[in-house]
């Protein structure tokens, strides 16, 4: 009874907001010409389709669709032909939003048509017919489109499909995107650069450069934050480190390839000269988890450590020394390619170690000289070669479990370097005996007993200390040049507290985040008023719709809950990071991957298109090889395959983290992105980046004491006075403004056009929808009204009524309750009387209520 009432409210919730017609229009834009139309529940022949598993026709309310079956790796394809290789094309797929489902989308053999979609759980569906409109550039004429079931009970569907090639991809016309001073913005951001030329139909970096950057227009996107500093050193050709570039390429044939050199041409400045003339900007990303001068010298050798021997890698509290990061990214290094492809790899490069004893944290000590003289030395070098660039604007600083600009956790960072000087800066002696050779397991007990917090603050202060000197480089290079730290949970996190599979990973169990990131070393109170280094937090919508499997329905909550709990109700946490200068927002395009037996092989002595693709961009490779993934039979056309897909929110839902990161921080600057661009979402991003991009860098006042649901700022710059107005949830939002005195009229930013603004200003918001205007200077705003649906008030508190029982019940049963479920119901009681909507709908889809639905005993008959 109460799981089936747990699947059952969301639907009657979507049944309102529905009837309000507010969710994405299916009216389709100009779309050049139409190539290709296919009806999905048509029968076709098997050189136009296939399909693997139970697939069948379903006849529903909203329509007829094809559905895979609801197993891992079901799947169907149609195959269609285009004329122009290179054009920009757009893939059109009608699919059903009627129940649970994650589909991943792809041409089957590149990341070129790649997107993906789910559907439910914490998205409440629409009963409708939905798009996905994807942008993409042929590589071939003869051309696939694949629907696969990524997990179990959750299958693809689609009703139709269509292809138009278009003319151009014309930039985004953004009427206010200049203004007074630096106005906020909005851009792409990669995780991993291998990807270049397998995506956006690329076969050389120039192609890449050139559809990105269109594209990024096009969508209304002006910022690139791109890793020049990845898993083991600098990508560029670094005169201080070993470099190495490497990344994947699909041939014309459908062949994939891995290309590597350690000496890599400078494809980063191309992209500044170019941004430079394209009015965009790019900044510099860095994964710093290893850097080649540091390998060279570490000591790993315990004993000789023990003895009293320097080390620059982190000792640790159970007397090991920090010997490797623990996690997959080792290979990634370009000499381990030959003995991998030759299949005699037996040792990582220079000597890194996995497995016990080792936990997963940084290799090197970040107070060690040796250390911040590499790290310094590389910043200084990235500031000398790139910051004469207008384009360039400085270095994002990725914080993983791994990154060697801290120490992830208490368990780390008792070496004689750093216990002495902290003996020496605070005048605390721990009388350990500098001999013994359990000094650090001695010391990580005193220091985490009697003195915990000042051995925490002061790591955090000294980590302070090095982040302001990376910043002092970057401004004396350039005093516009700024330094962001990008707060990483989806990989940090697991690595700190476990992988999400248990009551102690969800919210109010373990630490909050900024708690867990302090007692690794980083204090975000530290950074609130530092100018040049700005602190982005990034949220994960994707990774707990797959649990890192492929259970689907049978996925346990404890799996599924932990990163959107934490990224929507962890107050404490949101509150920091908005307390800063300018804080900011990477919104993660996690994905999955489906590897089947991948291998790595030598290119046949005669293939002339390896050696070809060895000298593009300029620079021969050093190294090429062949690479696939071999999967069962099943019918599919190609044999070269890639199955990796990042999954989106479906429908308006898209755009959920974009506007929970301005009405909740209000963020200066928005990234989103991962693997590869993402093209299936222009229309959604062209709506936000015409507001978005309209307003001033610098943090705005927020009106009255509220910002649920919908959140209103107002900011006075350049003689102008900005509003914004933001709503946090898929259905509509009718709000009053009460300005201090008419305005006569307002600019409406994102269109250029006046509108009417009287003393009670009446608007109705869309769904996440974000407003910005400008009005005269001396107009306040007084206060608002915001006014939801009331069948939406209705069924959330009915909701909430039904939540608050559960939680009774297992009280009344002598049950404990679980995780969160007791600070949940008190915020529950208080947010439904106060009309925190959003923050409601959150929390009745957390952990801690889901699972006390699940436990609570059955609500017993009234006596008659």
């Amino acid at each position: 009874m109460n799981t089936l009432r747990l699947r059952l409210l969301p639907m009657v919730v979507l049944a309102c907001a529905a009837c309000t017609g507010t969710l994405f229009s299916t009216a389709r834009a100009a779309e050049g010409r139409r190539l290709v139309s296919i009806d999905c529940t048509a029968d076709l022949p098997p050189d136009q389709y296939f399909g693997h598993g139970a697939v069948r026709v379903v006849d529903s309310p909203i329509g007829r669709y094809r559905e895979a079956e609801g197993r891992p790796l079901s799947r169907f394809g149609y195959r269609f032909k285009i004329e122009h290789i290179g054009k920009p094309h757009l893939l059109v797929i009608r699919y059903p939003d009627d129940k649970r489902r994650f589909m991943c989308v792809m041409d089957g053999t590149t990341y070129d048509t790649t997107t993906g979609v789910f559907t439910d759980f914490a998205q409440p569906l629409s009963g409708k017919m939905l798009e996905i409109r994807e942008v993409f550039w042929p590589r071939w004429n003869d051309c696939s489109v694949v629907m696969m079931t990524w997990s179990n009970g959750e299958p693809a569907a689609a009703a139709q499909i269509e292809v138009f090639e278009l003319d151009e991809l014309p930039p985004l016309d953004l009427p206010s995107a200049k203004g007074a001073g630096p106005l906020r913005q909005f851009g792409i951001q990669y995780e991993d650069p291998c990807g270049r030329c397998d995506s956006e139909g690329a076969i050389n970096s120039q192609e890449w450069l050139d559809r990105i950057t269109a594209y990024a227009r096009y969508s209304g996107q002006n910022l690139l934050t791109y890793p020049i500093v990845w898993y083991h050193g600098p990508f560029y050709p670094s005169q201080r480190e070993p470099s190495g570039d490497f990344g994947t390429i699909v041939g014309r044939d459908r062949k994939q390839y891995g290309r590597w050199t350690t000496h890599p041409a400078d494809w980063v400045a191309p992209i500044l000269d170019r941004f430079g003339r394209e009015d965009m900007s790019f900044q510099g990303a860095l994964t710093l988890l290893r850097l080649g001068s540091l390998m060279k010298r570490m000591n790993i050798d315990l004993e000789s450590i023990k003895a009293g021997k320097d080390t620059i890698n982190n000792m640790l509290a159970s007397n090991n020394v920090q010997a490797g990061t623990q996690d997959w990214t080792p290979l990634y290094n370009v000499l381990n390619f030959q003995a991998k492809v030759e299949g005699r790899l037996s040792g990582w490069a220079y000597g890194e170690k996995d497995g016990q004893p080792y936990p997963a944290r940084p290799i090197f000590n970040p107070l060690h000289p040796v250390v911040q003289e590499a790290v310094l030395g590389l910043v200084q070098e990235i500031a000398d070669r790139y910051g004469r660039y207008p384009a360039f604007k400085g270095i994002s600083l990725n914080m993983w479990h791994g990154t060697i600009l801290w120490y992830a956790a208490l368990d780390t960072g008792y070496d004689d370097y750093t216990v002495g000087l902290f003996e020496k800066e605070t005048g605390i002696a721990l009388g350990v005996d500098p001999k013994a050779p359990d000094r650090f397991s001695q010391r990580h007990a005193i220091l985490t007993g009697p003195h915990r917090e000042k051995w925490i603050a002061w790591r955090c202060g000294k980590i302070h200390e090095l982040f302001g000197r990376i910043r002092d480089i970057m401004v004396r290079a350039r005093p516009d040049l700024r330094v962001t730290v990008s707060l990483w949970t989806e990989t940090t996190m697991p690595k700190l507290v476990g992988m999400p599979n248990s009551p102690a990973q969800q919210l109010c169990a373990r630490p909050r985040t900024v708690d867990l990131y302090r007692q690794g070393g980083f204090d975000v109170n530290l950074f609130r008023d530092d100018p040049g280094i700005e602190i982005d937090y990034v949220f994960v919508p994707e990774r707990d719709r797959d649990g890192w499997g492929t259970a689907g329905v049978d996925t346990p909550l404890e799996s599924m809950c932990m990163f959107r709990d934490h990224d929507f109700l962890d107050s404490d946490t949101l509150a920091t990071l908005a307390g800063g200068r300018r804080p900011g927002a990477l919104i993660f395009n996690s994905w999955v991957e489906a590897w089947g037996n991948h291998k790595w092989f030598a290119c046949d002595p005669g293939d002339t298109q390896a050696a070809t693709l060895a000298d593009m961009d300029g620079t021969p490779a050093e190294g090429m090889f062949r690479m696939n993934s071999e999967y069962p039979k099943d019918d599919f056309w190609w044999d070269s395959q890639l199955r990796i897909t990042p999954p989106f929110p479906a429908g308006v839902h898209f755009l959920e983290y974009f506007a929970h990161a301005v009405a909740e921080l209000d963020a200066c600057r928005v990234t989103s992105g991962g693997l590869f661009l993402d093209t299936a979402h222009a229309d959604a991003m062209q709506r936000f980046a015409r507001a978005y991009r309209a307003l001033p860098a610098e943090k705005f006042q927020t009106v009255g004491d509220r910002t649920d649901p919908v959140a209103v700022r107002t900011l006075v710059h350049g003689a102008r006075r900005y509003v914004y107005l933001v709503n946090r949830d898929y259905y509509p939002v009718a709000v009053q403004v009460n300005l201090a005195s008419p305005a006569g009229q307002a600019t409406d930013l994102a269109t250029g056009q006046k509108v009417d603004a009287p003393a009670q200003w009446a608007l109705t918001l869309g769904p996440y929808e974000l407003r910005t205007y400008a009005l005269t200077e001396s107009v306040g705003v007084a206060g608002f009204q915001a006014h939801p649906p009331e069948a939406i008030v209705h069924q959330l508190k009915a909701e909430t009524d039904a939540a608050l029982a559960a939680v009774q019940r297992l009280r009344a049963a002598g049950k404990p309750l679980p995780p969160g479920a007791e600070t949940l119901a008190e915020g529950l009681s208080k947010a439904i009387q106060e009309g925190r909507l959003a923050w409601v709908r959150r929390a009745l889809t957390s952990y801690g209520i889901r699972k006390s639905l699940q436990q609570a005993p059955e609500e017993k008959p009234a006596a008659k």
